[in-house]
């Protein structure tokens, strides 16, 4: 009875996760202060990105304005970015996807290369697609599971390393 108890919470925590998440985005931050940093983290299908919300929220303790939204809101927020960027709220972006957030994030880097914005960094977790970026990005990773992990718990497993590379300098 126990195991059924839990089963049943953690479905219903994964399905609450999902319709929060697919009706907007925690994190979002439509105001960049100061002309600094933002991260966009982009989940993939179904916002099923295990501890890449968490992830978002421990950059945006860390002091860097982050969003956190679905692969599929990436029009928008590119659409933003470049707002903020070409008014001034904004000068370095950070974008990090998984699977289909990651392939998001490819394109998102592109859109905001036609529009002339640089992008200081993109990392993505194992895309669907190809994970080569626009010339607008300044550099790129692209991380994909090793022995021992998978498409979901290499995110987790990886956390260090994208936080380094996030982190840069600061």
């Amino acid at each position: 009875m126990r195991s059924y108890q839990i089963a049943l919470t953690s479905l219903m925590l994964v399905a609450f996760v999902f319709f929060i998440g697919s009706s907007d985005s925690y994190g979002r931050t439509r105001h960049h202060a100061g002309g600094g940093t933002h991260l966009y983290v982009l989940l993939g299908l179904g916002n099923n990105s295990p501890g890449l919300s968490e992830f978002g929220m421990r950059m945006q303790q860390r002091g860097i304005p982050t969003t956190v939204a679905n692969h599929g809101e990436m029009p928008a927020l590119a659409q933003d970015a470049i707002e903020q960027y070409k008014s001034g709220r904004l000068r370095s972006i950070e974008i990090v996807g998984h699977s289909l957030g990651g392939d998001a994030a490819v394109a998102m880097a592109a859109e905001l290369g036609n529009a002339g914005v640089p992008v200081q960094l993109v990392v993505t977790l194992d895309p669907t697609g190809s994970s080569a970026v626009s010339p607008n990005v300044r550099r790129s990773v692209n991380f994909v599971p090793r022995a021992g992990e998978d498409h979901s718990t290499m995110i987790v497993a990886r956390e260090g390393d994208i936080a380094r590379y996030v982190l840069g300098g600061r």
